[in-house]
């Protein structure tokens, strides 16, 4: 209400949109608004037809008459049963008296009607006319000087020139002048030297970088997907399109249709799908319990959310599980929007090694030269092969091989359970097995059949292992796991759970892989009490979790672990041994078993042949049971093989008997797939958006709950805004068209509310997340209107209106708050003074590494791990299984990038930067806070980013201003506050250097300590007290409150 009373007393007449459309908003909408679920007495007052209805011979607003008006009697009642808003109700307390009074004065001056200011499409005010023209330099500021003269308020004067260009260079790059971009600015006497400078300023490639910081924002950019594991993606490709396209300057209608339906266009560019990033920049999940529709709904509703937001200031996510409670939007809106982006080709749960499908490869011009040469190569080389040949000769080999093959080794034999359709025991002792719980399945195996085992299954094999710690033996059998990525104990016989005496085999927790399987490590455990009196090893390698593998564990009864060897798929396997300790008996009464919860979690997965020797077995028998037994069961088995069992028989055939020529054609083509996976696995990708051929059904998902469908919608805008254009499609072209088409009212006036909040911290329009009823409505609505119809005029020209706005009086005002503004206007609604407030998080850290001169100011790449505390992501860490859950800090240059480089992890984002307001970006953020605390002085003291700075700061001062105290603190004030010091100020700080350079003489070990900060090293030619006692006045500057502010 602080911009509403005076006005009023201006201009008596009554508005609706700023004077009586809050107060409904907020008092009545809730339960007399859009959402019919929860109307209360059939009674709606956000629309002229239910307001002015007449009921059972009343009128809810009588226009002329407000003692008529059942609306007035009932809010200005003293009645508590009858008063409206309910005395009961705290979410909607009651009117204050001036309210009640502005609906009396509303309704008795004729209660004209409007529709909502927002949804109505701008039109071009004229410019007003003023009192003062010399202080007009543009159209801006005839508006604001118009409101300040209406209301009796005078404008600050121009600030002066160097604190001009400091504000502006923070505001059009994000960086602070150099002594020297300085220097040529205060010599420049022209009456167009600002004006050049502007210029040169949106020239700048940092400039690119400044506009982008807003809208990874926005975009809810982050390198990791979010949710609880929270592992790594790669979207810097599109961080560093969005760079790029702000220093090009593209059209801001461009700008949206390639970031909403780039890949729609015709014959889209690699640039263009790369812009649809926008909209897979949000959190993607691939826990092992999730729901994969239910997560695809997630992605769907955060784009409607994201999209409405950054384009209209609508709160559309209000309206996913009922109808808006207090705009024009219903639930069947939310999902008809939904349908536009219910068509990307990609899966609930995705992402488990990277980039989620669907995504764009974007090699290097070398790697797409020799993919396209390996993918002919493999074309011609797959064309050219002789099938005919192989299968003859194939067909001869079986024949003959089918003799020749020998028979696995039987000396030694103990136990062997085949697996096929039993659990009988058929190595001739007669220990048959059987379920203890669950039940077992036999199906497709290795050699044969397999058992499946469901991760609740308990199968016990009596007797089937009868180990010593003195005696050799050998186990050998198949397996595939198919359970969670957890570590799960394949085979075990254990006695007790607590010592785990006896013995273990069984797989880790798994880690992605390149080739987009899971990795695990095998590991065999012999244990006579854990964990001090054990053998425990694993191998060094990892291998495919869910393909089958030949496990065979050898041990020569040594009791060391250089008596054990483990051998996957016949082959000896190199391995790490964790423990070598054993000192005691192994022997356990306990059976050979699987999934006996009591001792370990429950495999879940097949095994298949099953041997347990007592003896050693040499390499050549292990490769017997591992290669050939397989082939010998795919033979014997004839016309009765699987799928799986005739691929293995075709390559054994091709690696082993085929003839020479045949074998160098299959190798070949070996190498060539090889390659290309290769090829493909080094190639970065990035997300992007696609259409499905057939688009998925939509429904309105009842209470947001994707397992209850209601209506089918189809694609559809907000019915309360205008229609599609004619002609335009029904998908997200079509969307991104309406929403730049010039009639729309929302998409002009959100962006250069957007951009207006930028420079002076607060928007035209507060509430920039929100242009609806509980936003808060523009402070300069006819100059908000003007900007934006400039905006459509100029062709959507993005530079073109940051010129305008920092071209503009109102924004060269000098920024210092008088006492008669403070108490006016204390929050500068009214723009009588320049914007002063404090930088934005990067911002503030981008300051200090370019006044210190360690700032590395490379555009684009990847992203980059600047200093930070241990163990903030260790802390929620999903251990070594997934990417990004271990810090791995950068080194040399890329310690000092720009900060929006930094690697941005959802669930832990760069602390010193979430100290400093910034976001974690799980959702669109269309506004951040701005918080003081006295964590930011201490990041500004202790963190290693800024220690460092300050120790550059420091070598700068000495060296460039001498012996000087008086010069080095001038040094330091020019490159970091862009003024020189107050006599005092000096004073203040010579006495600090002083006093901190003979308590650094005293204790030299503090000095090295400060000094020993960071990876720079410490300047050798200054005295260790001298360097670290100015790295403390230095920090000092860098911890004024005017230098991490824009003034």
């Amino acid at each position: 209400m602080l911009l509403v009373a005076p006005h009023l007393a201006a201009a008596p007449k009554i508005d609706f949109n700023r004077d009586i459309r809050p107060i409904l908003s907020d008092r009545c909408f809730a339960c007399h608004g859009p959402d019919d679920g929860k109307r209360m007495a059939n009674l709606r007052l956000d629309t002229r037809e239910g307001a002015f209805a007449e009921r059972k011979g009343y009128a809810i607003v009588k226009p002329g008459d407000a003692r008529a008006s059942r609306l007035f009697e009932r809010i200005a009642t003293d009645k508590p049963a009858l008063r409206m808003p309910p005395a009961h109700s705290a979410a909607t307390p009651a009117l204050s008296a001036e309210q009640v009074e502005l609906i009396r004065r509303w309704i008795d001056e004729g209660a004209a009607w409007g529709t909502h200011w927002a949804y109505t499409p701008p039109t071009r005010p004229a410019l007003p006319r003023v009192q003062r023209e010399n202080r007009v330099r543009n159209p801006i500021d005839a508006f604001v000087l118009a409101r300040l003269e209406q209301e009796g308020v005078e404008p600050s004067p121009a600030a002066d020139k160097a604190t001009l260009l400091r504000r502006v260079s923070f505001d059009l790059t994000g960086l602070p002048p150099s002594p020297e971009e300085l220097d040529a600015f205060l010599r420049d006497r022209s009456d167009d030297a600002y004006e050049k400078a502007v210029e040169r300023l949106l020239l700048s490639p940092h400039y690119g970088e400044r506009m982008a910081m807003q809208w990874l924002d926005l975009a809810r950019y982050a390198d990791t997907h979010g949710y609880h594991i929270d592992s790594h993606r790669d979207m810097w490709h599109w961080r560093d399109w969005l760079i790029s396209v702000f220093n090009r300057n593209l059209p801001f209608d461009r700008f949206t249709v390639e970031q909403l339906a780039g890949d729609l266009l015709p014959e889209p560019s690699q640039e263009q799908l790369i812009a649809t990033g926008f909209n897979r920049n949000h959190m993607i999940n691939f826990e092992g319990g999730a729901i994969p529709e239910e997560y695809h709904a997630e992605y769907v509703a955060d784009r409607v959310e994201v999209t409405s937001t950054v384009w209209m200031g609508m709160t559309m996510g209000c309206a996913r599980c009922h109808d808006h409670k207090y705009d024009p939007i219903r639930q069947k809106d939310f999902y008809s929007f939904f349908a536009f982006f219910n068509t990307v080709p990609e899966k609930g749960l995705d992402g488990r090694t990277g980039n989620a499908e669907p995504f764009l490869q974007l090699p290097s011009y070398a790697q797409k030269q020799r993919l396209d040469e390996v993918t002919r190569l493999l074309k011609q080389k797959e064309e050219a092969f002789p099938e005919k040949e192989v299968e003859a000769a194939m067909a001869e080999w079986e024949k003959q091989r089918l003799d020749t093959l020998p028979a696995p080794p039987r000396d030694g034999l103990l136990a062997h359970y085949e697996l096929d359709a039993t659990l009988a025991d058929t190595s001739g002792h007669y220990r048959h097995g059987r379920a203890v719980r669950g039940e077992v399945v036999f199906g497709g195996g290795i050699a044969g059949g397999s058992a499946s085992l469901s991760g609740e299954t308990h199968a016990s094999f009596p007797s089937a292992a009868p180990i010593a710690t003195d005696k050799p033996f050998t186990i050998a059998f198949w397996n595939r796991a198919a359970g969670k990525p957890i570590e799960q104990v394949i085979l075990h016989k254990v006695e007790d759970a607590a010592t785990r005496r006896g013995f273990e085999f069984g797989q880790d927790e798994f880690i992605p892989l390149p080739e987009l399987k899971r990795g695990v490590r095998f590991f065999f455990r012999l244990t006579h009490r854990s964990p001090d009196s054990a053998i425990s090893l694993r191998t060094r390698e990892r291998f495919f979790s869910g393909d089958w593998h030949h496990a065979a564990i050898v041990y020569d009864g040594s009791g060391r672990a250089a008596g054990v060897q483990l051998y996957l798929n016949g082959k000896l396997r190199e391995v790490e041994v964790l423990a070598d300790s054993l000192s005691g008996p192994v022997e356990s009464a306990a059976p050979l078993e699987t999934g006996n919860k009591q001792i370990a979690s429950p495999y879940k997965g097949n095994l298949d042949d099953y041997r347990f020797y007592g003896r050693v077995l040499a390499p050549a028998e292990i490769e017997q049971l591992a290669v050939h037994e397989p082939i010998r069961v795919a033979l014997y088995s004839g016309g009765k093989r699987s799928k799986e069992e005739q691929d293995r028989l075709r390559a054994y055939f091709l690696e082993r008997d085929a003839p020479e020529h045949l074998r160098a054609a299959h190798a070949e083509l070996l190498e060539l797939r090889a390659e290309k996976k290769a090829l493909d696995r080094d190639i970065p990708t990035t997300m992007v958006m696609a259409e499905m051929e057939k688009p998925r059904d939509t429904f309105v998902l009842m209470r947001g709950d994707y397992r209850s469908h209601g209506e089918k919608v189809t694609p559809e805008v907000p019915a309360a805004l205008p229609p599609l254009p004619a002609g335009a499609p029904r998908n997200r072209l079509g969307l991104a068209q309406w929403l730049v088409d010039p009639r729309h009212p929302l998409t002009a006036r959100v962006a250069v509310n957007r951009y207006w909040e930028m420079y002076f911290g607060t928007g035209l329009v507060e509430t920039s997340e929100d242009f609806g009823s509980q936003g808060a409505p523009p402070s300069h609505p006819e100059l908000l209107d003007w900007l934006a119809t400039e905006f459509v005029r100029t062709g959507w020209d993005v530079k073109a209106m940051q010129r305008l706005i920092v071209t503009s009086a109102t924004y060269r005002q000098a920024s210092r708050v008088t006492p008669q503004l403070l108490e006016r206007d204390p929050r500068n609604r009214l723009l009588a003074r320049g914007p002063r407030f404090r930088l934005p998080a990067e911002v503030v850290r981008d300051n200090a590494l370019a006044v210190s001169g360690l700032l590395n100011s490379q555009l684009g790449g990847p992203s980059v791990f600047p200093y930070q505390p241990p163990n903030v992501w260790e802390e929620i860490a999903y251990g070594d299984v997934f990417s990004a859950q271990t810090y791995s800090q950068s080194h040399g240059a890329d310690l000092y990038r720009r900060s929006l480089y930094t690697f941005w992890k959802r669930t832990a984002p760069p602390p010193a930067m979430m100290t400093f307001d910034a976001p974690d970006r799980e959702k669109c953020t269309a506004r951040r806070s701005r918080t003081n605390t006295p964590l930011q002085a201490l990041v500004l003291l202790n963190d290693p980013t800024y220690v460092e700075a300050a120790r550059a700061l420091a070598g700068g001062m000495i060296h460039h201003g001498g012996r000087d105290p008086g010069q080095r603190i001038r040094y330091a004030y020019k490159r970091v506050l862009a003024r020189a010091p107050h006599s005092k100020e000096v004073q203040v700080l010579r006495d600090l250097a002083e006093r901190q350079q003979a308590e650094y003489r005293k204790s030299p070990e503090l000095a090295r300590d400060l000094l020993g900060v960071g990876e720079t090293e410490a300047d050798r030619g200054v005295r260790p007290d001298e360097l670290a006692a100015w790295t403390v006045v230095a920090s000092t500057i860098l911890n004024l409150d005017e230098a991490i502010s824009k003034e």
